[in-house]
């Protein structure tokens, strides 16, 4: 209910009209022996709180440190490395012809958020394999950090301006000096002659809507009186943020974002990940139960399913149900589907 809401509301807002839109403005890099960029910061400054998110929420679930910091760094390392291949094979064709090859592998150069998801989520979906971990606790653990990564990360492009949308008369409209367009290679798109085009800074749109689905998410991740089935949070996301971000990018240039039988990369990987969400919804409504407790672990490692596998041994022997993928009973599980 709340992305409709909220997408309503933004869409209200930026329809207006105003005789002036924000001003334009930039940061400049911070010299200091070797050049600071103001985005990589931000960006760096996100990674790290992120980690401590993910890490607080582990913890709360009993898994290993050891664990925890290999998530982390698994995560973080494939969710790099596809954000800037996937930005460099969806958004740079030209440069990639022009430099060979040789440009995927420079990972400092170009990255895109839609390649980040997809190479995390790839990364997650192997650690996950290879750990013989439960998929549901894991990719909540993730979405705890990664959501609040993220969004620290737009207030960088934000301020840098790396997501310049099409032109607007909205109150929220950023006034571009033409150098600035032109220095972005994108001012011939706008088809005006003016000094000073007023257009989307997406990244400012999409900033504003993630703020109140951190403090949903986080607030729900927290909480110490409900338990959750364990995957509700990363679905949650996916159906808060994909349909948001499907809309917004219908205000994104051609010049800076190709698109593919009609849509940007974005868009497909929102619908994609829209439609991943509602079947974990479907998934969860039907079978969904919640992670064990670090009480009802005892000494044994929380998202791990030989942990499961002896907890359910356990309740066997003590003459209760077996233990759920999750960490619920079954017979409790197929209960609740037979009512329904």
């Amino acid at each position: 209910m709340l992305a409709p809401v909220l997408v309503l509301a933004v869409a209200a807002v930026v329809g207006a009209t105003t005789a002036g839109g924000l001003p334009f403005f930039s940061l400049p890099t911070l010299d200091i022996g070797i050049p600071l960029q103001p985005f990589g910061i931000i960006v760096a400054t996100g990674v790290l709180i992120g980690a401590e998110l993910l890490r607080r929420y582990a913890f709360r679930h009993n898994m290993e440190d050891d664990d925890i910091r290999s998530l982390t760094m698994w995560v973080i390392v494939t969710g790099f490395i596809g954000a800037h291949v996937l930005d460099i094979l969806m958004y740079e064709q030209d440069r990639l012809a022009a430099e060979g090859p040789i440009l995927l592998l420079k990972l400092w150069d170009g990255i895109s958020s839609w390649g980040g998801f997809v190479g995390g989520a790839l990364g997650v979906a192997f650690w996950v394999w290879w750990k013989r971990a439960t998929p549901g606790l894991l990719v909540d653990t993730v979405a705890v950090g990664l959501l609040p990564a993220f969004s620290i990360g737009r207030i960088g492009c934000t301020i840098v301006h790396d997501h310049v949308g099409r032109a607007t008369t909205s109150a929220l409209g950023v006034d571009y000096p033409k150098s600035e367009l032109v220095a972005r290679g994108i001012y011939d798109e706008f088809a005006t002659r003016e000094l000073v085009v007023r257009a989307h800074n997406l990244g400012m749109y999409e900033l504003a809507y993630l703020i109140p689905v951190n403090v949903v998410i986080l607030w729900l991740a927290f909480q110490r009186t409900r338990r959750l089935p364990a995957g509700f949070l990363a679905v949650l996301t996916g159906l808060l943020y994909a349909p948001v971000r499907f809309l917004l990018e219908f205000w994104r240039l051609d010049t800076s974002d190709p698109r593919y039988v009609g849509f940007t990369f974005a868009q497909w990987g929102s619908a994609v990940a829209m439609a991943v969400a509602a079947y974990g919804a479907w998934w969860l409504w039907k079978y969904g139960n919640p992670a064990p407790t670090p009480e009802e672990l005892g000494k044994r490692p929380g998202g791990r399913k030989a942990s499961l596998v002896a907890l359910a041994t356990a309740r066997v022997k003590a003459g209760g149900d077996a233990v759920g993928d999750d960490g619920a009973g079954k017979k409790g599980a197929k209960a609740r589907k037979g009512k329904r």
